[in-house]
This record gives C-alpha cells, sequence and structure tokens, in this order.
C-alpha cells in the first residue's frame, strides 16, 4: 500500500516536472516569437521614417511670381502623394548655403545664383520608384516648375535592402515556427505520456473520444496560457531594459505594441497546444494496451 502511494507521489511530482518544462519551453519559444515581430514592426517603422522623410524639391522660374507659386503650393498640398510641402526662398537657400560652406557666396559672385524652392514631403506609401517617376511627369508640366531633384536610387536602394531583410526575417519567423511546433509537440507528447494509462483506461470503460480528450484538451489550454504569461513578462523586461537604456528607442517601443504581441503570443501558444494535445491523445486512443508498455 505505502509502495503504491509512493509511486503515485512520484508520478504526480514527474507530471508536474513535464508541465513546467511545457510551460517554460513555450514561454521560451513564444518570447522569441514576440522578439521576431518587435523587429519586424522596427524594420516597418525605420522605414515608414526614411519615406516620409524623402524630399521632393521643386526649382521655381526666376519669373514665377507669388500669386503662381501659392496657387501651386495649394493644388500639390491637397494631393494624396504629400505629406508636407513647404517653400524656401532662395535668399533662405543661399544663408543655408552660406552657413554649410563657410563663405559668403553671394559676395562673391556678386548675385544669388539659387531659386525659390517647394520641398515636398510624400506618404510613405507612394515613396516607390514608380511612383515617383510619374509624379516627376506631372510636376514638371507645372508652369511655374523650372526643374526638379530627388534620389531616386536611394529610394530603390531602401526598399530593395528592406524588402531582403523584411523576407530573411520572415522566413526565420516561419523556421522558428516550425521548430516551436516541433518542440511543443514533443513536450507535450512527453507531459501525456505519463497519463497514458488513465487514456486507455477511460477508453476501456466506454468514455467517447470527445470525453477523453476534453480534460487534456483544457490542460494544453491551460499550459499554453501559461507559456504565453511567462513569454509576456520576458517580452516586457526586454522592452523595460531597452527603454531605460536607450531612451531614444522608447518611442518606437509603445506599450500598445507589447500588448499586441501578447496576443499574437497568446493564439500562437493556444493554438499549437491544442492542436499538440488533440494529435497526442488521438495517437494514445489508438495504441493498443500492450502498446503502451513499450
Amino acid at each position: 500500500m505505502s509502495r503504491s502511494k509512493g509511486e503515485d507521489q512520484f508520478n504526480k511530482k514527474r507530471l508536474r516536472y513535464s508541465y513546467l518544462s511545457v510551460v517554460v519551453s513555450i514561454g521560451l519559444v513564444l518570447f522569441v516569437l514576440g522578439v521576431m515581430m518587435t523587429l519586424l514592426y522596427q524594420a516597418k517603422t525605420v522605414t515608414q521614417e526614411l519615406k516620409e522623410n524623402f524630399t521632393f524639391t521643386l526649382f521655381l522660374k526666376p519669373e514665377a511670381t507669388t500669386e503662381q507659386r501659392e496657387a501651386l503650393q495649394a493644388t500639390w498640398a491637397m494631393a494624396p502623394e504629400v505629406r508636407q510641402i513647404n517653400f524656401v526662398s532662395k535668399e533662405d537657400a543661399a544663408k543655408k548655403f552660406q552657413e554649410e560652406l563657410g563663405e559668403d557666396f553671394v559676395d562673391f559672385l556678386g548675385y544669388n545664383p539659387l531659386s525659390d524652392a517647394l520641398d515636398l514631403k510624400l506618404n510613405a506609401d507612394f515613396v516607390t520608384p514608380t511612383v515617383l517617376d510619374d509624379l516627376k511627369n506631372r510636376l514638371l508640366k507645372e508652369e511655374a516648375v523650372d526643374d526638379l531633384v530627388y534620389d531616386r536610387d536611394l529610394i530603390s536602394i531602401i526598399n530593395k535592402n528592406i524588402g531582403r531583410i523584411t523576407s530573411a526575417m520572415l522566413g526565420a519567423a516561419l523556421i522558428l515556427l516550425l521548430v516551436s511546433m516541433a518542440l511543443i509537440n514533443s513536450s507535450i507528447r512527453l507531459a501525456i505520456y505519463a497519463r497514458r494509462f488513465s487514456i486507455k483506461t477511460m477508453q476501456l470503460v466506454g468514455a467517447t473520444k470527445a470525453f477523453i480528450h476534453r480534460p487534456f484538451l483544457a490542460q494544453g489550454l491551460k499550459l499554453g496560457a501559461l507559456g504565453a504569461a511567462f513569454a509576456a513578462v520576458l517580452l516586457a523586461l526586454l522592452f523595460q531594459v531597452i527603454r531605460q537604456v536607450y531612451p531614444e528607442l522608447a518611442a518606437s517601443l509603445p506599450w500598445s505594441l507589447w500588448s499586441l504581441e501578447v496576443l499574437g503570443m497568446l493564439g500562437v501558444g493556444l493554438l499549437l497546444t491544442a492542436g499538440s494535445t488533440a494529435l497526442a491523445v488521438r495517437r494514445y486512443l489508438a495504441l493498443k494496451t500492450n502498446q503502451l508498455y513499450e
């Protein structure tokens, strides 16, 4: 009797350790997945900032009147592509150029060779080589516009490199997800292995498959939720450390992002544990009694 009681205590203890290992495994996998989501968000944020700081500079004709310039500015300020439009007079441009050169080139030349200009900052969604070429052709048709400049090659490089980085990170996230599925499935199978005799006993006394699945599925969902909670705590600590050590990154790591990532990790954790639990229980239901000892 004492031996049987000792075995029960040992099995319960081993089962608790199995469940703990499942929670830790799920938590670590989901934490790494959360880090990947954060990096993807940062890549998207940096790309958007670069694109929104991209400038289209229109040089106005010397004979362009104030009325023509204001009409041009008002018209393009309402264009869907334009986020911001600023007028830069040739006097202001000369002062800025003088500060950069450290010399008064206007006095040296005897006149100001610069032109009045309009600086257009575009919405990020429109900063692509194709849209920029179309925009360039439309702007050059404006009567007050003499010429324009923009760095088309820079945008091509940004789009190309960001595309590569995003693809690489999505590929890494997919591989991580597949690995996590294998790890979580293995951990849950080990945890359910300790209860394989209970599964077979319920089956032999006539319990339906749905009835047998129900408590194990509930346990799996609980483990998934606990693993997601563990991952959420780790991710919150990471956010807090980064925000304190690098205050300039605080704006790009809002707690709203953390909340969304926690919801994502919770969904993935519940989905993976539910699927793995269902597969593991089904496997033991399909085994014969003598196979349980193998």
